[in-house]
């Protein structure tokens, strides 16, 4: 008896959702709708990059430069360290600039190129609090709120006239030195409130952990959320 070369209804409705998959995939570059968000948020660096996907930019919380992201801000007289601890108070005339150059932003898509120093078509997508940004259709960086974008982009104005190192920092340096520079904010860019700090719960697709955050007191936004593991990976290495 002749075996039956003729496809079975499941194979047959397999290789359609195959297709449909992979027409969805190329017109938009991923499959589950929300996929660059949560790729961007939740997946490790090695994952990311394995797919061409590792932003350059993610709060702060995943560059693997190493940089000492004290030295640029105590050099452009922006913080001021204790001797025995990480944190560090706000210098009062960084932040007077600091709050004008927000204020003074034109473009934030020309701005991220010149702070970022990076070339390319900038786009902006805000999904509920977070923003995410692509450049050339590919992710940049994610921020939690689009204050937290705003205070980063006039910081990085700031710095570069008052540090001298700033243009021998990479793109993903810049980065980490600016979110680190955030956790000391001191009104917010949204509405000039007071910004405080706090220990709050973040919740992933897998887990619950435990971050520092800064928001602002009177309007809500949230201006920095760093996981509690990455701030004492921090102060161990200060």
């Amino acid at each position: 008896m002749g075996l039956n070369t003729r496809p079975t209804l499941a194979a047959t409705v397999a290789i359609g959702v195959i297709a449909i998959a992979g027409v969805q995939i190329w017109l938009r570059g991923y499959l589950l709708p929300g996929t660059p968000t949560l790729s961007a948020r939740y997946f490790p660096p090695w994952v990311l990059r394995a797919f061409g996907k590792e932003p350059f930019v993610v709060d702060g919380t995943r560059s693997e430069s190493g940089i000492d992201t004290e030295r640029p801000l105590a050099g452009a007289n922006a913080v001021r360290f204790g001797e025995r601890t990480a944190y560090g108070t706000l210098e009062d005339t960084f932040a007077d600039e600091w709050q004008a150059a927000i204020e003074d932003l034109a473009s934030v898509e020309t701005t991220v190129v010149d702070v970022f120093d990076v070339d390319g078509a900038v786009q902006i997508d805000e999904r509920g609090n977070h923003v995410i940004l692509t450049l050339d259709g590919r992710p940049f960086g994610r921020w939690v709120s689009r204050a937290a974008l705003l205070a980063d982009l006039g910081a990085g104005r700031v710095l570069a006239s008052r540090y001298d190192g700033w243009g021998e920092l990479e793109t993903a340096e810049r980065g980490q030195v600016l979110a680190q520079l955030r956790r000391y904010i001191d009104a917010c860019p949204a509405c000039a409130g007071e910004a405080v700090s706090s220990l709050d719960s973040a919740t992933s697709c897998c887990r619950e952990y435990e971050v520092v955050t800064v928001s602002c007191s009177d309007c809500g936004t949230r201006l920095s959320e760093v996981p509690v593991a990455a701030v004492d990976e921090h102060e161990a290495v200060s």
